[in-house]
């Protein structure tokens, strides 16, 4: 028995009924189909075929605003040119290979990786996506584990990460609960609570080595709103570097320079208090200035630096 001869198409039928004629409709010769056929396969009444059509033509693109193009007379229903095809995207050669990389880069699942490549690239077969290999870093900003990331956060899940600090020389096991990802400068980071140091920290991405989800949930917590600025400032080091002049002190976008505490200084130099993790780290950006950068306080740091510029030779 139709349900056409039963009762009126409630919404949901009316939309699932658009959706299949619009299926047929792209696999059809000639983008055309016959009403009435259409009509008892669907178990609709021809009056309904005549709703469904006019939901369709009522449909716009909510970029450009454009009406589908679907006809129908002599009983013959027909969608003209390419709107609301319901063809799969496939992406150019390039496109593909941004795909690709953003894909291995990030450490998607083996099986969603080979799924999105098949419905999307160019072609099936991964190429040159293959031979970045899953590397350790990831992207430079994100990291190699954003979508675990961005899942505990989502199901409030407790993470069990190793992670290499600024200062160490591997990673090493952190059991966290993560709370967001923010973005600050060339980096971004995970505000998380550690477990076993029972305090807030933050975690750049790119330094994470490995994530999971464990079966625990996270714990509330009294998260402070600090940026990665304030972390730095928390649980960094102190040092007073001496900028050549207010342009040099400028150029430099690190989150770790306290620049209320600048001073100028009568040859136009700058001294400024400047928060870090990693001695190496502001190392390389004091050896990379060539002098427009210099350690004025602690001696001993000044002493490390010499040091380490030496190991460089």
């Amino acid at each position: 028995m139709s349900r056409a001869g039963k009762r009126a198409l409630s919404s949901e039928d009316l939309l699932q009924t658009a959706l299949d004629l619009m299926e047929r409709l792209t696999t059809s010769p000639g983008s055309s189909v016959d009403a009435a056929s259409f009509a008892l396969d669907a178990s609709v009444s021809l009056d309904q075929v005549d709703e469904v059509v006019e939901l369709l033509q009522g449909v716009a693109d909510e970029r450009s605003g454009s009406r589908m193009a679907v006809d129908y007379q002599d009983g013959a229903i027909t969608l003209t040119g390419d709107a609301g095809r319901l063809d799969p995207v496939r992406l150019t050669p390039m496109e593909s290979m941004a795909l690709r990389r953003v894909l291995t880069t990030c450490n998607i699942d083996d099986d969603v990786r080979a799924r999105v490549e098949a419905a999307l690239c160019a072609d099936s077969d991964a190429g040159d996506g293959a031979a970045l290999g899953k590397t350790l870093g990831g992207d430079r900003l994100l990291g190699g584990f954003y979508p675990v990331l961005s899942e505990a956060i989502a199901i409030g899940a407790r993470l069990a990460i190793t992670y290499r600090a600024g200062d160490e020389c591997s990673p090493s096991a952190r059991l966290i609960d993560p709370k967001l990802i923010e973005v600050s400068g060339d980096a971004a980071y995970l505000v998380a609570w550690n477990v076993e140091k029972d305090a807030q920290r933050s975690y750049r991405l790119d330094r994470i080595a490995s994530a999971e989800l464990t079966e625990d949930s996270v714990e509330r917590h009294a998260f402070a709103p600090h940026s990665s600025a304030d972390s730095l400032r928390e649980h960094g080091e102190d040092a007073i570097l001496r900028f050549a002049s207010r342009g040099d002190l400028a150029a430099r976008d690190w989150e770790g320079i306290r620049r209320d505490t600048a001073q100028e200084q009568k040859d136009g130099g700058v001294l400024v208090h400047v928060s870090y993790t990693s001695a190496p780290w502001l190392f390389s950006q004091i050896a990379s200035a060539a002098g427009a950068i210099t350690i004025e306080d602690p001696v001993n740091l000044r002493n490390d630096f010499r040091i380490w510029a030496k190991s460089l030779m």
